[in-house]
């Protein structure tokens, strides 16, 4: 139950930023994205704690620098939760960071992380995701 609701008010504020990003309106953005913030940190080790609240904060994240930090905080709550496809998703999503600020062999640590869990999952999405960016490492010199 607390999942979901947490689930659902993420959802709502990711779509706040989606709308302030595709609008232009920088200032609501950053409003949304400082409240987004607040929810993170006024769950940091409290039951609510949830990866879903720290990935959505990392994924709007401008700076891959910035980003991974986020995410690594988020892949700790799930890797303590046992979420699996949370996991993967996070792995990935740091892997992406890594292959945009050209740190191939993080990228592909990660990756190969984030496959092997995804593998474990039904995910066929990120399953091929993940894929694709394997193999755009391994082809990339």
């Amino acid at each position: 139950m607390m999942e979901y609701a947490i689930y659902e008010k993420v959802l709502e504020i990711c779509c706040e930023l989606v709308n302030a990003s595709e609008n232009d309106d920088t200032k609501r953005f950053w409003k949304v994205y400082q409240y987004l913030h607040s929810i993170c940190i006024n769950n940091e080790g409290l039951k609510s704690d949830h990866p879903l609240q720290w990935e959505a904060l990392a994924d709007f994240t401008a700076d891959d620098i910035v980003s991974i930090p986020i995410y690594e905080k988020a892949l700790n709550i799930a890797e303590k939760l046992q979420l699996k496809e949370y996991m993967a998703s996070i792995n990935f999503a740091i892997a992406e960071r890594y292959s945009d600020l050209g740190n191939k062999d993080s990228s592909i640590r990660y990756a190969n992380i984030a496959n092997d869990i995804a593998a474990k999952t039904n995910d066929l999405d990120l399953r091929t995701a993940i894929s694709e960016l394997l193999l755009d490492e391994h082809g990339s010199t």
